[in-house]
């Protein structure tokens, strides 16, 4: 009821009481229509992971329990994969087999591993083929943003990593966005950590940190100094 109402702050409310009845539900019906609504609710809280696990629990529900929208759950189990870079192959188990040859999870797969190759022009040709309905899906486009800033990003730490300095309009052109949105996508990688460098916005270059001898030495150092701490540890 929550799901249907979109009341969002009873749905948050109600659904953690849920996780008491599981161990008393054997029905994968009834436990399909939970799982769902949960995997949901993460999604729109954009809590990747969470609503991930909850969409995976759900489409082996359906699958177990022969509802039709099983299908349509395992094509947000791939997305949610996605946006939670998550390594694991949802497509390997042996319910998902099932839909390998389906036109929605054939799309949906082909990003995925267009995604994990950091191939932007696959990933611009997957999204853009009219055939594949699955992304003119109304409920699909909600999330379309988040999908491509995560694309972005990635392909965007792979495009980078072999320069000490690079043209921001260039990396403009290999991601086919404006020089202002790479600014913005290179400003969170370095706010975030995972990339050292710096912008100067007046040349429009980035300009790459690489780690010196010494950093490279202290690293090593450290992870020595770890090793024989547990080592120590597994001694005593």
């Amino acid at each position: 009821m929550c799901q249907v109402t979109k009341d969002k702050k009873r749905m948050n409310r109600v659904y953690p009481k849920t996780t008491n009845m599981i161990a008393v539900i054997n029905d994968p019906r009834v436990m399909g229509i939970i799982k769902e609504c949960g995997g949901k609710m993460y999604m729109n809280e954009k809590k990747w992971v969470l609503a991930l696990s909850e969409l995976n629990d759900c489409f082996k529900n359906y699958q177990e329990g022969g509802n039709l929208k099983a299908k349509n759950v395992l094509v947000y189990v791939i997305l949610t994969s996605i946006l939670a870079n998550s390594e694991v192959d949802y497509m390997a188990s042996r319910e998902a087999q099932v839909y390998s040859d389906d036109r929605d999870i054939v799309a949906i797969t082909k990003l995925k591993n267009a995604y994990r190759n950091n191939d932007i022009k696959m990933i611009q040709s997957v999204l853009n083929d009219k055939k594949n309905a699955i992304f003119s899906d109304p409920e699909f486009i909600m999330y379309l943003d988040d999908l491509l800033r995560n694309i972005r990003l990635s392909v965007l730490l792979f495009k980078v990593k072999p320069y000490d300095v690079v043209k921001l309009d260039f990396l403009a052109r290999e991601l086919n966005i404006s020089t202002r949105e790479v600014r913005q996508l290179l400003s969170e990688l370095i706010l975030d950590s995972k990339l050292d460098g710096s912008i100067d916005a007046t040349a429009g270059l980035l300009e790459i940190s690489k780690p010196t001898s010494l950093d490279a030495r202290y690293a090593a150092m450290s992870q020595w100094s770890k090793s024989i701490a547990t080592l120590h540890n597994q001694i005593s």
